[in-house]
C-alpha cells in the first residue's frame, strides 16, 4: 500500500542547537530569532524547539482581495471631492 506524499511546509529554514545554560547567559538568542529560524533547547530527555515562522508573501491579487473584504459595506468615497474640500 502506497502512502500519499504530502509537500513539506516551507515555514522553517534552519535550526540551531543550544544548551539551557547558553540561553540563560544570552537570552537575546531566543528573542532575536529572524523569520524562518528555530532554536532547539537541549534540556533533559525531550528537546524544546523555539521557532519563528517565515513571513507570508502575499500576491497583488491576495492584497486586493483583502482590501476589498475590509472595505465591504463602506460608502463610496470621492477622493477628488475630498481634496477640493481640503483646499477651500
Amino acid at each position: 500500500m502506497d502512502l500519499p506524499i504530502f509537500g513539506f511546509a516551507d515555514i522553517f529554514v534552519n535550526i540551531k542547537t543550544l544548551s539551557k545554560r547558553e540561553l540563560v547567559r544570552n537570552p537575546s538568542l531566543a528573542s532575536h530569532l529572524k523569520p524562518g529560524q528555530s532554536l532547539q533547547l537541549e534540556d533533559g530527555k525531550e528537546p524544546l524547539v523555539l521557532s519563528r515562522r517565515k513571513r507570508a508573501r502575499l500576491t497583488a491579487r491576495q492584497i486586493h482581495a483583502e482590501l476589498d473584504r475590509l472595505c465591504e459595506g463602506a460608502p463610496e468615497q470621492d477622493a477628488q471631492a475630498a481634496l477640493r474640500d481640503l483646499r477651500q
